[in-house]
């Protein structure tokens, strides 16, 4: 560029030129910074999702359905929406925790528990593969039978995957918990209080 300069002895030109040259190069640093940075936040973001497991989930995101229904049921459904979408339990009877002070009903189906304090919904114990249990933002259903690999990146330990679960003002004080048998497959998936 100097040397075109020189021949056409027009510095002004040359002036011009290199200003341009000096613009279009500012932008694409800049356009490469940012390109850079957005990078480096996706792979911050991917390496803590796999080596710092999950540990907590909102309440909101914990579903139960059947395979065959379009329903699901949510934590604080009252009793007449449980038994609409999944029938007649096979027995309806109270019961009373002193651990966690609660007292209510139980509905008791093949292979699930729905337990009731004050007509909402309040835990469930699922042995059974007929009920699908999904964490909503993840799309994706457990069934008993499900696959240690298979599970979200939850902290597990022993034969054991807790999720501590909250709620918008972090007020509760209960756990979705998917006991492994030695083959590592979902036998029990059970929500309940500490």
């Amino acid at each position: 560029m100097v040397i075109l300069c020189l021949i056409v002895n027009d510095l002004s030109f040359c002036t011009l030129k290199i200003s341009v040259m000096r613009k279009h190069q500012t932008k694409t640093y800049i356009v490469l910074t940012i390109a850079t940075l957005f990078v480096i936040v996706s792979a911050v973001i991917g390496i803590k999702n796999v080596f710092f497991p999950k540990n907590s989930i909102d309440i909101k995101d914990v579903e139960i359905k059947l395979p065959t229904g379009n329903s699901s049921l949510k934590i604080g459904s009252p009793e007449s929406t449980v038994i609409r979408v999944l029938g007649q339990p096979k027995q309806i009877s109270s019961f009373s925790s002193q651990a966690s002070y609660k007292q209510g009903t139980v509905l008791n189906y093949n292979g699930a528990k729905f337990y009731f304090v004050h007509d909402k919904l309040s835990d469930f114990e699922i042995t059974s593969h007929t009920y699908k249990v999904s964490l909503g933002g993840l799309h994706k259903y457990m069934v008993i039978g499900t696959s240690r690999s298979e599970l979200p990146h939850y902290k597990i330990q022993q034969n054991t995957a807790l999720l501590d679960v909250k709620d918008a003002d972090l007020t509760t004080n209960q756990y979705l918990e998917y006991d492994l048998s030695d083959s590592g497959k979902v036998t029990r998936i059970v929500y309940s209080d500490y």
